[in-house]
This record gives C-alpha cells, structure tokens and sequence, in this order.
C-alpha cells in the first residue's frame, strides 16, 4: 500500500513542467508535494544539463524558491543530532527542477504529520531577522571596506593610506587622506605634502612620523638598494 501511494506521488511530478520547473512559482503549503517530501530519499533531475541527484530532501523554502537534497549516504542512526551527520548538500532553485521523485520515505517522528515538524533529524526554523540583520551588517562592512579604496590614486597613495589606516581613522575625500578628521594629505603625498586643520598640529605631526617611517622602510626595501648576491664561480677542471 505505501509503496503504491509513493508511486502515485512520483508519477503526478516525474515529469518536466509540472508543478516545479520551468519557471513556475511554487508555493509550498500543506499539501505542496515538496513540502511533504521533506526527510525523504528524492532522485531530482535538474536543468540544464540534465544532471541527476539522489539523496534525502533536506529542507524547501518558497523565500530562496529552492530546495536542499543532502546526498550523503543515510545515517545509520538518521535520529542522531544533525550537527553528527553527514553532508553533501547541494541547493536547488526551482525553476532549475525538471523531474522529482520519492524513492524512499524517509525516518520521520513517530505519529508526525508531513513537512518540516516530523523530518528526523529534526529541522530548525530559520531565523530571518537574524539572517537580515547579517545580510544588512555584511553590506555596511562592504560599503565601508569600498570607502578605504581611493579612486583615480596611485598605488604608493594607496599604500600610505592603509599604512596611516592601521592605527587612525582614515578616510578618502576624493584624491586627499584625511586622517582624524585633523590632517590633510595631498598629491602628490609627500610629507611636507601634510596639512594640519586649525589648532591640529599635535595631530601633525604625529602623521608626518608614519609617513617618514613609510617612506624610510619604502627606501631600504627598493630592489636598487638590496645587496648584491655573488654568484659563485665553479672550479675550472684539469688545471
């Protein structure tokens, strides 16, 4: 009886264009085929290649619009903790499933009805604020991380920048550094180059003693003042 009622499951979505693939929208309620497949051995044959993918359904979600198969082999003990099982997960769009079906059930919870809450081993609920508030933070570091690159600047400005970066506020205003909000730097960025704002030359000078110890290590490092290495000369043979 079960596996004829998990034939019949197979059949209505085996083939391409019906209910996921194509570009269709799917919306995963409780009586979503994909949604009740969630713990079960599905094989998936997906776009545009035709590859094929055999393992258990992880996870579906109408927000991303793809599913997670886990193609690891099953546990031996699928009740374990999750973090203990192992995985080779490979994440589905929809648009990108042309075929799917249940090949297997699946270890569910005992008298759990179908979808997310009876999955063994269990499955979590995502935290979308948490996941938003990543996303959001992930974005300002990008933001600022693209504000420490100077546009239209050499790479000896550049270099300086991030040298004065490591210990003070340092920002571009276009082609100028302006460090704390005190100092000025301009092309070309040599140190009498250096401005103090008004009642700032403390600031002043403490920024012409980083550039002075860039400049000077830039100087004892430059290929023309690397010592020479003698080559050695090989023994003439028979005298």
């Amino acid at each position: 009886m079960a596996d004829g009622k998990r034939g019949s499951i197979a059949g209505k979505i085996a083939t391409p264009k019906v209910g996921v693939g194509a570009g269709k929208e799917v919306n995963l309620d409780g009586d979503s085929i994909l949604y009740k497949a969630v713990g079960a051995r599905v094989k998936i044959t997906c776009a545009p290649h035709n590859n094929v993918l055999e393992g258990t359904l992880f996870t579906t979600c109408n927000v991303t619009n793809a599913i997670a198969i886990n193609t690891a082999p099953p546990p031996p003990n699928p009740s374990a903790s999750l973090a203990s099982q192992p995985g080779d997960y490979h994440i589905i769009p929809f648009a990108h499933i042309l075929s799917f079906e249940i090949i297997g059930p699946g270890e569910r919870a005992a008298e759990a009805g179908p979808g997310f809450d009876g999955a063994l081993p269990s499955i979590s609920k995502v935290d979308l604020d948490a996941l938003r508030a990543r996303e959001e933070q992930t974005i300002r570091e990008m933001k600022k991380k693209d504000l420490q690159k100077g546009k239209g600047v050499t790479k000896e400005a550049q270099d300086i920048f991030d040298t004065i970066a490591r210990t003070l506020p340092t920002r571009w205003n276009g082609t100028e550094i302006i460090v704390n909000d005190a100092v000025i730097i301009e092309s070309p960025y040599a140190i009498e180059n250096a401005r103090a704002a008004t009642g700032k030359d403390q600031s002043l000078a403490h920024i012409k003693k980083i550039m002075e110890s860039y400049y000077q290590r830039k100087k004892t490092t430059a290929p023309s003042n690397r010592p020479a290495v003698a080559t050695p000369i090989a023994p003439r043979k028979g005298g």
